[in-house]
């Protein structure tokens, strides 16, 4: 079902660069899980070409079963696995994980669901796993240690595939800890696996930080917003402080720069950015931050998160207002966009705090008339 179609106008004050594209969205059959979940690994597999006829798959993640936490829930991390054959097709379910899993970073390529790093109630970690799916026996596949293990555990992070390389940025290293992780580090998918080696490469020039949102456009990766973990109140609890601040790194010469922030935090936004047009990167609505430390006293009376969607044109190093969110879409956190049959899928997510939702979203960015 179509929901809306959102144009950011040409020659427009909200978008002053031409705008050659506009986003159409509409609703895939919803997650069978009622509540849907946050933090799970997605991806499509099942051809070489996957991501025009392959199956999307949604592995793990987590949400609160029994309560919500303003009434004292517990979050739960799950394995299930969960298959959608055609955007017109209704879920299957798979094989399910080796163990409940979520929050770590999936990206698909040459067939396959590459999972790095994630975490369950106890631990972070640094294994790794590969998803495929097996179109004759209608089976899903799973190598547990399908790479080497990451540099160290990780959790919260930042991903995307550049080419066949694949980019890690941030997170936690554990659930106890009290400062996010300055890691960036990469591995081409492409290679044997005997050449696969994570790579470590130089920290961006700004706060090391959880959840932030990855990008690629022309062979540069962006690196924008985030959340820093800063001492609270007590003394032994920890908060956040809200990351605006965006970068640019060119792996021909494993350097940075610091670009444009962006004009507000966009922390956990759904990522990877969205390219729009060749030119532009689309990055979906985060946590601004302007709630976050009202979340008890607001409890099931959150809003949900922002809606505009917001664009980064690297030629001009500027932001511009892509339109909004439809109003039958509830913005989703930590999860993940993924390229799929001419379009994006956003499956599933957080929509307020400790709320998830079983909404599959899917964008199609079609030319403006």
């Amino acid at each position: 079902m179509v929901l809306a179609s959102l144009l950011a106008a040409p020659g427009s004050a909200a978008d002053p660069s031409p705008a050659d594209v506009r986003l159409s969205w509409s609703t895939l059959a919803p997650l069978p899980d009622r509540l849907g979940v946050a933090g799970a690994f997605a991806g499509v597999t099942g051809s070489a070409d996957a991501e025009r006829d392959g199956v999307l798959v949604v592995a793990g993640g987590a949400n609160f079963p029994d309560r919500p936490p303003w009434d004292g829930g517990t979050k739960a991390w799950h394995a299930a696995v969960h298959v959608l054959p055609a955007a017109d097709a209704a879920w299957l379910a798979a094989t399910p994980l080796p163990r409940p899993l979520g929050y770590g970073i999936s990206a698909s390529h040459g067939g396959r669901v590459w999972c790095v790093g994630g975490s369950d109630a106890r631990e972070h970690l640094r294994s790794t796993m590969a998803l495929e799916w097996d179109a004759a026996t209608q089976r899903l596949r799973i190598e547990t240690d399908a790479l080497p293990p990451l540099p160290e555990p990780m959790a919260l992070g930042g991903g995307v595939l550049e080419g066949s390389r694949l980019w890690v940025a941030g997170g936690v290293a554990s659930p106890a800890a009290t400062e996010a992780l300055g890691m960036f580090c990469s591995i081409d998918l492409g290679a044997t696996p005997e050449q696969r080696r994570w790579r470590q490469h130089p920290t961006w020039p700004g706060p090391k930080r959880i959840l932030p949102v990855l990008g690629t456009l022309a062979g540069k990766v962006y690196l924008v917003s985030g959340a820093e973990l800063v001492p609270g109140e007590p003394a032994a609890a920890v908060t956040r402080r809200f990351l605006a601040d965006a970068h640019e790194f060119d792996p021909q010469t494993d350097t940075w720069r610091t670009i444009a922030p962006c004009p507000v935090p966009l922390v956990a936004a759904a990522g990877p950015a969205v390219p729009l047009g060749g030119s532009r990167l689309a990055f979906l609505p985060g946590d601004d931050g302007a709630l976050f430390f009202r979340q008890k006293e607001l409890a099931g009376a959150h809003p949900g998160f922002p809606r505009t969607i917001r664009g980064y044109e690297p030629a001009v190093d500027a932001w511009h207002t892509l339109g909004g969110v439809p109003d039958a879409v509830r913005p989703a956190v930590t999860t993940t966009t993924v390229a799929w049959r001419g379009g994006w899928v956003i499956p599933s997510g957080e929509v307020q705090p400790g709320i998830r939702s079983p909404q599959i979203v899917r964008i199609m960015a079609v030319a403006a008339r």
